[in-house]
C-alpha cells in the first residue's frame, strides 16, 4: 500500500474530527436534532471546510466505514497470527463483536443499518473485508476450507450474518453479551466451510 502524501493525511485527519464530533453529538441527541452547525462548532471548523468533504450530515456518519477500515488493517489484520484458519476467523470476528461493542454507540448502528446506505455494497476488497478475504484464501490455498465458493463470497457471507447478529444485538436492547453470541454463530456457520 503506498504511503499517504501530506495532504491525504490532514484530510483524514480533518475527517476524523468532524467524525468524532458528530458522534460525540449523538451520544447525546438524536441524529435529527443534530445540525451541521452544531457538528462544525464541536470540530472547530468552518462550514466551508465541512462541505469541502461532505455533501450532507448523513456522510459525516459514513465516515465510521473509513476509521473502522483503518482500524482492521492497522490493529486487526497483525493479530491474525493463530496456528489455523479457523482461530483466525474467530479472532477477526471477535474483534468485530467487540468493536461493535465498544467503539460504535447504539445510535449510530441504528442510523447506519438502512437499506439507503450505500456502504454495504462497497467494493469487497476494501477495508475490513480484504482482511477477511485474505484469511479466507489462505485457507482455501491451503486446503483448511473445503467449498468451491471464493474468498469473496465465504467472507460476504460471514459478514452479511455477523451484521445482522449486531443489528439483532441493539434491537434487542443490547441484552445479550454479543462477543459471546458472536463467537457461537460463526463457530456453526464455519462448519459449512471447515473439514470435520
Amino acid at each position: 500500500m503506498p504511503e499517504k502524501g501530506k495532504r491525504q493525511l490532514q484530510a483524514e485527519q480533518t475527517k476524523d474530527r468532524l467524525f468524532y464530533a458528530a458522534d460525540a453529538l449523538l451520544a447525546e441527541k438524536d441524529y435529527e436534532d443534530i445540525t451541521i452547525r452544531d457538528i462544525i462548532s464541536k470540530a472547530d471548523v468552518s462550514i466551508g471546510t465541512f462541505y469541502h468533504y461532505f455533501k450532507t450530515k448523513l456522510d459525516v456518519f459514513y465516515e465510521t466505514y473509513r476509521v473502522a477500515d483503518h482500524y482492521f488493517a492497522e490493529v486487526v489484520a497483525p493479530e491474525l497470527t493463530q496456528p489455523t484458519v479457523r482461530e483466525q476467523i474467530l479472532t477477526f470476528f471477535d474483534y468485530y463483536a467487540h468493536y461493535s461493542c465498544d467503539q460504535t454507540q447504539p445510535r449510530l448502528i441504528y442510523l447506519l443499518y438502512n437499506a439507503r446506505n450505500p456502504h454495504f455494497n462497497r467494493d469487497p476488497h476494501s477495508g475490513m473485508s480484504r482482511v477477511l478475504i485474505a484469511v479466507v484464501q489462505r485457507g482455501l490455498d491451503s486446503g483448511q476450507i473445503r467449498s468451491t465458493d471464493t474468498a469473496e463470497q465465504i467472507a460476504s457471507f460471514l459478514m452479511v450474518a455477523s451484521r445482522g447478529l449486531v443489528y439483532n444485538w441493539v434491537t434487542m436492547d443490547r441484552s445479550y453479551d454479543l462477543p459471546n453470541m458472536m463467537r457461537w454463530y460463526l463457530e456453526r456457520l464455519l462448519m459449512a466451510y471447515l473439514p470435520a
